[in-house]
């Protein structure tokens, strides 16, 4: 697929308007197109074919029913029963290291559900709800979580409304948190958490770089922004002084009310893929192209924040240009050189190339809200947390 790099344009931010969970007023939305304006064509072909919109068939995923598109060419497990307690599942990821154990988050009733042996004849489930007194303020509405190979874990939370006494009243004292995993000391408030830095109300999606940095899509102010907790301040500590915020294309992206906007980090390239949900977009941030600019404020944390300017950021994929249209993107997960999307307004699933041209696509018939953050384990299973059903399923190729 061939980009042009187009002039910067002016996009609206048509912000969700829901009561409590509403970006601050003004942003406007600058996007760096990337593509030829019309995102990848994935129409009829002239022969007839099932392509990508240059007479080619699509390559097909066997992980997506290989090019049928058909939910029946899969195996399709829901591994989770009501007893586990799901409340609205945002996100899942499994802890690496620890075959089987998988952390899933719950927006609802800020919550963590950890199952050990997943899948597997002795699965075991554990909750975990955050105190809805001060603890709430640390998993308040997660929308995300990611591993870092430490064995630490951030989450992304969707709230920008008081979660503590003494906030400032605009619900601005909201960002990550970086986690313990160790189950002995976890409990999803303030004693399991081992930092928290702010600024990031509306965080909708998280992905781990390296060490203690993560990238979070920043709902209210429309960006990707990089945080480095560096040295965590201990189990329930509370200086965050030395901590690291770039904010980068401030005011580019959307947010969409109650939908994570996932987001992953390609170690290999260092470019940063982030689903902007609201204007059914994937969009690519190359990080390495931004200049530092001004200090951000409020500074809540006495810690280094700074805008990130000009970085390069393109529109990978225009949802609104495939042959099955991509409405809501949501999940985000990249295995090899595929990037998998989930839609679920559209109930499918997508498989692109690192060009933005779709590979795949799965309609799993699921109703709309379904399809939220997805992951995949060794043996290539796909993993999907079904947040209207409030389960977790797992898609398989059939053996033979």
């Amino acid at each position: 697929m061939n980009h042009r790099i187009l002039p910067l344009i002016l996009l609206p931010m048509m912000f969700a308007a829901c009561t409590g969970d509403d970006p601050a007023d003004g942003d406007t939305a600058i996007a760096t197109d990337g593509t030829d304006g019309t995102g990848p064509e994935t129409g009829d072909d002239d022969d007839g074919g099932d392509g990508d919109g240059d007479g080619e068939p699509l390559a097909g995923l066997p992980i997506l029913g290989d090019a049928t598109h058909d939910i029946a060419n899969l195996d399709v497990t829901i591994i989770s029963t009501p007893d586990d307690g799901l409340n609205f599942p945002t996100d899942l990821e499994f802890k690496p290291g620890v075959p089987g154990e998988l952390w899933v988050t719950n927006r609802q009733d800020f919550s963590i559900v950890v199952y050990q042996a997943a899948g597997q004849p002795g699965q075991a489930s554990m909750k975990f709800q955050s105190e809805f007194d001060n603890g709430a303020h640390f998993l308040a509405k997660p929308a995300a979580l990611a591993f870092g190979d430490n064995g630490n874990f951030a989450t992304a939370q969707q709230e920008n409304g008081v979660t503590q006494p003494g906030d400032p009243v605009d619900g601005s004292f909201m960002g990550p948190t970086l986690w313990t995993s160790n189950l002995a000391d976890f409990n999803a408030g303030h004693q399991g958490h081992l930092d928290m830095l702010h600024n990031s109300p509306l965080a909708s999606g998280i992905a781990w770089e390296a060490e203690n940095t993560y990238w979070v899509y920043d709902g209210t102010h429309g960006s990707l922004t990089r945080y480095k907790f560096n040295k965590d301040h201990g189990l329930g500590g509370t200086d965050h002084t030395d901590g690291e915020i770039y904010r980068y294309a401030n005011g580019a992206l959307g947010y969409e009310h109650s939908i994570p906007s996932h987001v992953v980090f390609d170690h290999s390239s260092t470019y940063v893929y982030a689903a902007d949900t609201q204007n059914g977009l994937i969009v690519r941030l190359d990080p390495t192209t931004a200049n530092t600019g001004n200090l951000i404020s409020p500074n809540y944390d006495g810690c280094q924040m700074n805008y990130m300017d000009d970085a390069e950021l393109i529109v990978l994929v225009d949802g609104a240009g495939l042959e099955a249209p991509m409405t809501k993107p949501s999940g985000l997960e990249l295995v090899g050189d595929v990037l998998f999307v989930s839609d679920p307004i559209e109930g499918r699933v997508y498989g692109f190339d690192l060009d933005g041209t779709v590979l795949d696509w799965l309609d799993t018939g699921l109703p709309p809200g379904s399809l939220m953050g997805m992951a995949f384990d060794d043996e290539g299973n796909m993993w999907i947390a079904d947040a209207a059903a409030n389960q977790v399923r797992k898609f398989s190729v059939p053996a033979g």
